[in-house]
């Protein structure tokens, strides 16, 4: 009894704590609108943003190091024993010398200093490195949300391809049990063997673990899908569309020399190439002078009192210029500018690496759309040809005039037949979704 109201209550609790979440149910999800669901709410596409706002940052960073700088700052010194300097004894005759307290024992100062860069080699570098650094990360952020585009698309013909192989399979399981239930008559009416008839149940009992399984490869499919537009697998969506519509204009787009270079990769590489460079040339400038310009304004003074309305303030100003020239740092500028130029080395080859890389994909992309082109229009053959077998068998078998793995096997060719096409169709546009994003065309 204890138990069951230990339960009770913790049903209670459960539906009490989630009973603020409502259920999202989106109907009529197209793909065109699946895409703007996960560019809306996909995490990865708000992190390249943040990027992409920290890299405005660093840019403002940058050009706050050519601008003249103001600061001030104040100090309070309580002398608990005043400081002093040393006379000789002048009029002693001791030869010794003599302390001699000076100050107060309360001394106030406050100073205003601006700074003024007249020459700082690696400010000019800096704001150089910052803008390409500003430029990467809107690119990244062009990358990810084709990313997302890409990722999508793929999973929304993930559900469809699950969607139609389950449709074929129950196709196939009703078709065998329709020939069960014929094979039962003929066997009742002894037109037909107990061997054939126990082989038409096997033939039922044997598609039905398919029937499950494609039941649950279509709700791992919509969970994935379901994730990449941010909802919950409790969350119900309804996916609407067909290949056939995806399929309107049916061509192999024609590569030129130069569409390796549009690619994401091959971009980003570029713009870390040419911040290698100017990291060597922002290294280089340990070995040159800074000029700054600077000026400062004081006011101080000392006291043994606290009567403030009557300490006599003393007011002073400086300005100059401050040059710094390197002479000698122990080789490390040296040392680094040797890195950066490594650096900028080990990209330009990882940048003919990944374009041959590059190069390859795409073209193995698009030999892959020309080759599921042409198994589309076999498998629409074969697809045709295999249901009408399908039809003959069945008409013939209810006739007793075929055997029970005569009908079998124009029921297995049938439903390979009919998955062989869509898997054509679902290759093609997984392809073709492949090469837009490596051409960089998934944006357009």
């Amino acid at each position: 009894m204890r138990k069951l109201i230990f339960i009770l209550a913790l049903q209670l609790i459960y539906s009490f704590a989630f009973a603020g979440e409502t259920k999202k149910i989106i109907t009529g999800l197209t793909l065109d609108k699946a895409i703007e669901i996960a560019l809306k709410e996909n995490s990865q596409a708000k992190i390249a943003q943040y990027e992409i706002e920290k890299s405005e940052a660093k840019l403002t960073e940058s050009y706050s190091s050519l601008i003249p700088s103001l600061s001030g700052e104040g100090s309070y010194i309580r002398n608990i024993k005043k400081p002093v300097f040393f006379l000789p004894d002048f009029f002693g005759g001791t030869g010794q010398v003599r302390p001699i307290e000076i100050g107060s024992k309360n001394s106030y100062s406050a100073q205003l200093k601006v700074g003024v860069p007249i020459f700082v080699g690696q400010a000019y570098t800096g704001i150089v490195m910052s803008k390409l650094g500003l430029d990467l990360s809107r690119l990244s952020y062009e990358e990810t949300l084709a990313q997302i585009r890409l990722n999508t698309t793929k999973a929304f013909l993930d559900v469809l391809l699950s969607k139609e192989a389950e449709k074929f399979i129950r196709e196939s399981y009703e078709n065998a049990l329709r020939n069960l239930e014929n094979a039962r008559k003929l066997n009742a009416a002894g037109l037909l063997s107990d061997f054939d008839y126990l082989s038409a149940q096997v033939e039922v009992e044997k598609i039905k673990p398919n029937v499950l399984q494609a039941e649950y490869t279509y709700q791992t499919a919509l969970n994935f899908l379901k994730a990449l537009l941010n909802l919950s697998s409790e969350d119900s969506i309804e996916v609407i569309g067909d290949f056939q519509s995806f399929m309107i204009n049916k061509n192999v787009p024609q590569l030129d020399n130069f569409s390796v270079y549009n690619t994401f990769t091959l971009k980003k590489l570029s713009l870390q190439k040419q911040l290698a460079d100017k990291n060597i040339m922002l290294q280089k400038w340990g070995h040159f002078p800074s000029l700054i310009a600077f000026g400062n304004y004081q006011i101080q003074t000392q006291a043994e009192d606290y009567k403030f309305n009557s300490y006599r303030w003393v007011k002073s100003a400086a300005v100059g210029l401050s040059l710094n020239i390197p002479i000698f740092s122990g080789f490390g500028v040296t040392s680094k500018v040797e890195q950066a130029e490594i650096q900028s080395k080990q990209l330009e080859e990882t940048m003919n690496y990944t374009k041959k890389q590059l190069e390859i994909a795409i073209s193995n992309t698009r030999n892959k759309m020309q080759t599921s082109l042409e198994k589309i229009e076999a498998q629409k053959l074969n697809k045709e040809k295999a249901r009408r077998s399908y039809q003959i068998a069945e008409l013939r078998f209810a006739e007793g005039m075929s055997t029970q793995l005569e009908i079998s096997n124009a029921n297995l060719n049938l439903l390979s037949a009919e998955l062989g096409y869509y898997q054509a169709l679902y290759e093609y546009l997984v392809a073709q979704a492949e090469l837009e994003f490596y051409l960089n065309k998934s944006n357009n």
